[in-house]
């Protein structure tokens, strides 16, 4: 009988793990912003986000529930007094550690002050 339970409890002790790797390439047009929407972990979790740009680019790591509603491809995240897990401005590469809170979705959006278009790879990696 309690080998019955023993596939219980790995799926139980996995559930609380929710491990990211997402990568995704993107143009952010001229003088705008993009934002990439990322679920909440069931557990606090740490983030590495690593940022690539053929322009100079502005990130930022923020809770979803502090962004403003409506298009989230067009807000200043340095107006927000709360939210801001982490950041670098006008960068072609940076690397962003954040640890975000169980059940909190974040965005990590990405804003080209450039007259140019840029393209932009980020990769989020849990820790």
């Amino acid at each position: 009988m309690k080998t019955r339970l023993i596939p219980l409890a790995v799926v139980l002790a996995m559930a609380g793990c929710s491990k990211i790797h997402e990568e995704r390439t993107f143009t952010v047009d001229a003088l705008s912003g993009h934002s990439l929407s990322i679920t909440a972990p069931v557990s606090e979790q740490k983030v590495k986000v690593t940022l690539t740009s053929d322009q100079p680019v502005s990130v930022w790591v923020v809770l979803e529930k502090e962004a403003p509603q409506g298009d989230k491809s067009r807000f200043d995240p340095d107006t927000l007094k709360s939210g801001v897990l982490a950041k670098e401005k006008n960068t072609k590469e940076a690397t962003l550690t954040a640890t975000i809170p169980a059940k909190e979705a974040y965005l990590i959006y990405v804003s080209n002050p450039s007259p140019k278009d840029a393209s932009v790879t980020v990769k989020v990696d849990s820790q």
